[in-house]
């Protein structure tokens, strides 16, 4: 579990230890409404040239905008300044304090924040998704522009309800996606957690999807087409006879791990939500009404 922004920290030479880090290379404020410290930021957009891996950004206030990650910066870490995350808007208007992340309202429509380089590390924001589109986005296409987001984490974020359609997190054909300690939560007709290829670079893999909550209103939960991915721990609210839709979905992967995962369905209804990527993964969680885990895997 994740404490939120208030955890151990100091700065040395304009340099920071964070706990559970370790060395960060230099600390930046993006603050939308103003308000923060000297030499903050107001837009991602006008801090980016300024970041280098291993730097640490702090985001207080809700941020409207579209976001690349810069090429060739490395392992930066974006931190809510939040104690949780959560909404911090009345009726669209930012209410002060909270760390939001919400697409712009106008202009093209794209993820809110899409990760291009390796080892980018998300945690402790509330994301709202544009319509149609992604919260976040990781890509891999391995060319100048589009090099390969993968290896990142998505930490303690919460996921809630935006434009019609949207989604929370996309891993893209990206490698070794860390999603964990999450909220997803009235998605509407979007996807909590899913794939899309960009240029057919590589199929995603080896990414670990632990320990998130699955709130009742996403017409999907995890639709990914991963190879040797682990789904471990999560808890699914949603029940197949109610709202339909897929909880767990691997079909086009491979050698799976789908362990200890908590489902609101009965046992005779499990399979429903659910279907494999292979005939090589293994399947064993629990649903509502059994005392033992249904070690089935589902078509």
């Amino acid at each position: 579990m994740y404490d939120g922004f208030w955890r151990n920290m100091r700065e040395e030479n304009r340099r920071a230890i964070l706990q559970d880090y370790g060395v960060i290379n230099k600390v930046w404020y993006l603050f939308p409404q103003g308000g923060g410290p000297r030499g903050s930021f107001e837009t991602f957009e006008a801090l980016a040239p300024n970041l280098r891996s291993r730097d640490l950004i702090y985001l207080s206030g809700v941020l409207r905008e579209v976001a690349f990650t810069p090429v060739g910066v490395f392992d930066v870490t974006i931190l809510g300044a939040a104690n949780r995350p959560r909404q911090a808007t009345n009726g669209g208007v930012p209410t002060g304090g909270g760390a939001s992340w919400l697409a712009p309202t106008s202009g093209v429509v794209r993820p809110n924040l899409n990760i291009i380089e390796q080892g980018w590390t998300v945690q402790n924001i509330q994301f709202a998704p544009p319509a149609g589109n992604d919260a976040i986005r990781f890509r891999r296409m391995e060319t100048a522009i589009i090099p390969d987001g993968s290896h990142g984490r998505v930490l303690g974020c919460y996921f809630s309800t935006g434009g019609a359609a949207g989604c929370g997190v996309n891993v893209g054909e990206c490698k070794r996606i860390l999603i964990e300690d999450c909220d997803f939560e009235a998605l509407g007709t979007g996807t909590a957690i899913r794939n899309t290829a960009d240029g057919g670079v590589a199929q995603t893999g080896y990414g670990v999807i632990r320990n998130n909550r699955f709130q009742r209103g996403n017409a999907g939960d995890i639709i990914v087409a991963g190879n040797n991915y682990l789904v471990e721990g999560n808890t699914f609210y949603s029940k197949f006879a109610v709202e339909g839709g897929w909880r767990i979905n691997l079909d086009g992967g491979s050698l799976n791990m789908v362990i200890n995962n908590y489902v609101a369905d009965i046992d005779v209804t499990i399979a429903l939500g659910f279907k494999k990527g292979s005939a090589g993964d293994v399947w064993r969680n629990f649903a509502a009404t059994v005392v033992d885990p249904v070690v089935v895997v589902p078509a």
